[in-house]
């Protein structure tokens, strides 16, 4: 939506300390994969991404985005799948094809479950 990039702005303005960033991004993934709507749920993980995607003007520094996805996958996965069933078939298909758009694919894959993984 066009909401997305101000909506990155703000954040960015707000500065979140690093060692805060791994848990908001997390944070964030989960409320994400929660929205029952698609196009809002797809709003939110192009928000994600828009975190990470500025390089030196990133609202989040890329490696805590990338400890932030590990910390979605090793804390909140495995329950959030008890909620939303459809949660697997929402990480292939939404979550992470837009994530690989700008975090760097190894880092994401060493922190993603291999079966979850796409290719």
């Amino acid at each position: 939506g066009c909401g997305v990039p101000a909506a990155v702005r703000r954040i960015r303005n707000e500065r979140v300390p690093g060692p805060r960033q791994a848990a908001e991004y997390a944070d964030i993934l989960t409320r994400a994969a929660e929205e029952t709507r698609g196009p809002p749920r797809r709003s939110a993980f192009a928000f994600a991404a828009g975190l990470a995607a500025a390089d030196a003007t990133s609202a989040f520094e890329r490696s805590a985005c990338v400890a932030g996805v590990a910390v979605f996958f090793r804390e909140v996965y495995e329950d959030l799948m008890e909620e939303v069933p459809r949660l697997p078939a929402i990480v292939k298909a939404e979550m992470l094809p837009t994530l690989k758009a700008v975090l760097p694919a190894a880092e994401l894959r060493a922190v993603v479950p291999p079966g979850v993984w796409i290719g």
